[in-house]
């Protein structure tokens, strides 16, 4: 009898609101990953770079064992004899930029701000410059609505609801190589993340 391997949780991702939230579910079904998408109110209510301390403190993130007690199928290692989380873990950021200062906007995308929490070294910080919206258009992902209507577009876009059908969704490989032309944004890093964990 071949032993199964135990399906271990591939990331975290903490979004800014629910385009952000729909992307990641969309990718998150369409490549069947085990990933946990962290929203504010199913991402009513947005998470802002400057919010981030509060998310990072509350009680799924304060600490190592609160984390894996919340996130009890993440994959435990021991690395001299400590009690680690896999080095291929990611904690993703996926923020906007343009609703903090210049300065807290590098400490984000250094990753500085990041400096004295726990989960340094699995957090990798997403960037849309100034917004995801005008990250998409650049990218050519074919929105026909403008301004707010726009947002209703997501879901077909990225469709995880079983009335849009496959073909109307953008193809990840090809989002990815879209999204590596636009120097905005470093959102082609997640998505190759988790083309690679499938």
């Amino acid at each position: 009898m071949v032993k199964s391997k135990p399906c271990y949780l591939k990331a975290v991702v903490i979004v800014h609101g629910k385009s952000e939230k729909q992307i990641c579910d969309y990718i998150k079904s369409n490549l069947r990953l085990k990933m946990e998408v962290v929203s504010e109110k199913k991402g009513e209510k947005s998470i802002q770079i400057n919010s981030l301390k509060n998310i990072l403190n509350d009680s799924r993130f304060r600490s190592f064992n609160d984390f894996i007690t919340h996130f009890d199928d993440a994959e435990i290692v021991y690395i001299n004899k400590k009690k680690k989380l896999s080095p291929d873990f990611k904690i993703f950021i996926i923020m906007d930029t343009d609703d903090c200062t210049d300065k807290r906007k590098s400490e984000y995308i250094s990753k500085s701000m990041f400096k004295d929490h726990w989960a340094y070294d699995y957090i990798v910080p997403i960037y849309d410059t100034p917004d995801l919206e005008s990250v998409l258009v650049k990218a050519k992902i074919p929105f026909e609505k403008k301004g707010v209507e726009r947002k209703k577009e997501y879901i077909k876009i990225f469709p995880t609801n079983s009335k849009y059908t496959i073909s109307e969704a953008s193809e990840l490989n090809n989002f990815c190589s879209n999204l590596k032309k636009v120097k905005e944004t470093n959102m082609d890093e997640f998505v190759e993340f988790c083309l690679g964990k499938v």
